[in-house]
């Protein structure tokens, strides 16, 4: 059984905190799927998990798999196992990536001109995000930050889609997609607005 060629993100359950971690989805040279998992997630070899696996098209697949053959990867954080899917569980089709309000702060960095200023994030998706800041941009410019979630601090770049006014005086909105995202920050990103979203909708 195979998942989506467009599929490059997954989370699956660490049994150690019992929280959910965010995977590269990848595949072999040989054609096996391989997931690349932090070192710090316990994952027991041989034993079936749920993987949700993240596919822009399909939305949030759950399937039962089963992942052995923990190797070594180019970075020392990650461990890739070979995956073997049992049994598609569900399918949660999505027509757009779950997008999240924030007033987080963060520096952006105009790619063109180096001109550096403090921003706002006011919301999030693991596509795109909505700045605001005094930064002047216009359709196409790159803007770069740095986005904690939790204690991972992932490197953006955002292309402006959008220009709007804003009450703040000085200010601009932003709306913005990612580009140049590397499939690793793109799980790990994707993972914090799953969990934010939920924790959000929580009465």
């Amino acid at each position: 059984m195979s998942i989506p060629s467009s599929c490059k993100t997954a989370e699956l359950f660490n049994a150690a905190t019992g929280q959910k971690v965010a995977a590269g989805v990848s595949v072999s040279p040989t054609g096996n799927l391989m997931l690349a998992v932090p070192v710090t997630c316990k994952v027991e070899a041989g034993k079936q998990v749920n993987v949700n696996f993240l596919d822009s098209v399909q939305g949030v697949v759950t399937c039962r798999c089963v992942l052995t053959a923990p190797l070594p990867t180019g970075d020392k954080r990650f461990l890739a196992y070979r995956c073997q899917v049992l049994e598609r569980l569900a399918q949660k089709q999505r027509r757009e990536d779950i997008k999240v309000n924030l007033n987080a702060r963060v520096n952006v960095t105009m790619d063109s001109t180096g001109v550096r200023a403090p921003a706002a994030v006011r919301n999030i998706s693991a596509s795109g995000v909505y700045l605001v800041t005094t930064l002047s941009a216009k359709p196409k410019d790159h803007l770069a930050f740095e986005f904690r979630t939790g204690d991972a601090l992932i490197p953006l770049v955002a292309e402006v889609l959008r220009v709007e006014t804003v009450p703040k005086q000085g200010h601009m909105g932003y709306g913005c997609r990612f580009v140049r995202l590397s499939p690793r920050y793109e799980a790990q990103l994707r993972a914090y607005v799953f969990k934010e979203e939920r924790s959000q909708r929580k009465p």
